[in-house]
């Protein structure tokens, strides 16, 4: 946990100020010394229209992975002048592109390790508050249930997902979504509940339209595909790893259709299926979802192997499984 408790004391973004707070003595007025109101990307000026904001956000997302650590300080500078078109009041349209690029400052740092990731997706909720933007406010949620989860706390992704949940007018993809994370949060916890959600996410999506780029366009990676990937690891937290392995490797039979952080972390998955009655291929499995780690650049992958390294432990004197523990030792610990 950081000891800052502002985003200012992250170097984050420069905080708001309201004349209220000025006047509360919370916060010191600041000389009014401004950047300038827009940012220069390959000879286009980006100013206060939204739809810019968000192209220019699809092309940095379609960057390769590799990339995003060279791209975390663009991306940080983006959300500086993003801040100043702001300025000390609320613009609905200008929050909800805010809140795009903050969610996916997150994904940035927990592919790459820094651990400010939780401040940015809070930050990102805040602004889809801001944006009275339900739909997004949402999936905010969800994506803090995610990363609860990714790092252990059971209760704080099941809180996450349940507030995910609360609004009645969020669309079916992104509730989908948010049903996907209520179930690996009841599945973590032992929770048979977990079925429930995963049968309620796959009711939702024929109410989906696949070609829609509305409100919830952002969750349109939501599909059969996906929902499978999260059934999978629920089966086998809940102590069935025959159709848990089952699901995963029908899902990688497709290598093209997979991009390859998810691959990675299907890899890890499925490795610990394999665990208790064939390690060796649980290490060869393990081995996949490091390389392509590797490959990716993502931190995420990684982190994902770290149940197979602590339970490979036991079978060290099989020669695969030390060098699996020493290849995630170094990949956890190289900076």
């Amino acid at each position: 946990m950081l000891a800052a408790t502002t985003d200012a004391e992250l170097g984050l973004y420069s905080p708001r100020r309201t004349p209220d707070a000025v006047r509360s003595g919370q916060v010191q007025e600041q000389p009014a010394t401004r950047r300038p109101l827009h940012v220069r990307v390959g000879g286009k000026l980006l100013d206060g229209d939204p739809e810019a904001w968000l192209h220019e956000l699809d092309e940095f997302t379609n960057q390769p992975m590799r990339t995003w650590p060279q791209l975390r300080g663009q991306v940080q500078e983006y959300l500086e002048v993003l801040d100043d078109l702001q300025g000390c009041h609320v613009r609905p349209h200008l929050a909800r592109v805010d809140a795009r690029w903050s969610e996916f400052m997150s994904w940035i740092a927990d592919n790459t390790a820094p651990p400010e990731g939780w401040a940015w997706l809070d930050r990102s909720h805040r602004r889809a508050i801001e944006a009275d933007d339900a739909s997004l406010a949402a999936y905010t949620l969800m994506r803090q249930s995610q990363r609860a989860l990714d790092n252990g706390d059971v209760r704080a992704a099941i809180a996450f997902s349940r507030r995910s949940l609360a609004p009645s007018s969020v669309p079916a993809r992104t509730r989908a979504l948010c049903l996907t994370r209520m179930a690996e949060a009841l599945a973590a916890s032992g929770d048979d509940e977990a079925r429930t959600a995963i049968t309620a996410a796959r009711r939702e999506l024929p109410g989906a339209d696949a070609n829609a780029v509305d409100e919830d366009d952002f969750a349109r990676h939501c599909d059969p595909r996906y929902i499978a990937a999260v059934d999978a690891p629920c089966r086998h937290l809940l102590g069935d790893p025959a159709s848990a392995t089952a699901i995963f490797e029908e899902l990688l039979s497709d290598l093209a259709a997979i991009a390859p952080i998810d691959a990675g972390l299907w890899h890890a998955h499925l490795a610990e299926c394999y665990l208790h009655h064939d390690p060796e291929r649980a290490v060869d499995h393990g081995m996949t979802a490091l390389r392509l780690a590797d490959e990716t650049a993502s931190y995420r992958v990684i982190r994902a192997t770290q149940p197979l390294a602590i339970a490979l432990r036991r079978h060290s004197a099989l020669p695969s499984a030390r060098a699996f523990i020493d290849r995630h030792r170094t990949a956890v610990t190289t900076q």
